[in-house]
């Protein structure tokens, strides 16, 4: 007994530090599949609201939070123009992926002739940037 008392403790630490690494790799897993799950909804939303003009674009960079929205540069994904857009009553997350319709017009305070307006009720969806590489790693171990 004596000759096990002195290893106890670096077997008790050693299944911690092992609990530990299984719980962590647990939780991230659970967050690709989670992430996965919401690309795979944004796929699917965008083809059944296709008919109404929805289309899906990507929020490259914010530029101005106010009180009432945000204004953003964002790039369309089916086509990859890139344009100002005002997010009326939602703060638009940089990088997210969003599901949306608008109406394009001036842009008196920074003088552009195309910004995107969205209004309140014309954001469908939206998705963190993670989402489609976690959806693109989970169709590669599939």
């Amino acid at each position: 007994m004596e000759t096990i008392a002195p290893i106890l403790p670096v077997l008790f630490v050693g299944g911690l530090v092992a609990l530990v690494v299984v719980t962590t790799r647990s939780r991230r897993r659970r967050e690709r599949v989670a992430l996965a799950a919401q690309w795979d909804w944004m796929l699917r939303e965008r083809e059944a609201r296709r008919p109404t003009g929805v289309r899906m674009l990507q929020v490259e960079s914010v530029y101005q939070r106010a009180r009432r929205g945000s204004k953003a540069r964002v790039r369309w994904c089916d086509s990859g123009a890139v344009q100002d857009a005002w997010f009326q009553g939602w703060h638009a997350p940089p990088g997210a992926f969003v599901l949306a319709v608008g109406q394009t017009g001036w842009g008196p305070h920074n003088q552009i002739r195309n910004v995107l307006y969205v209004g309140p009720g014309q954001v469908y969806g939206w998705a963190p940037a993670a989402a489609s590489v976690a959806w693109q790693r989970l169709q590669a171990t599939a």
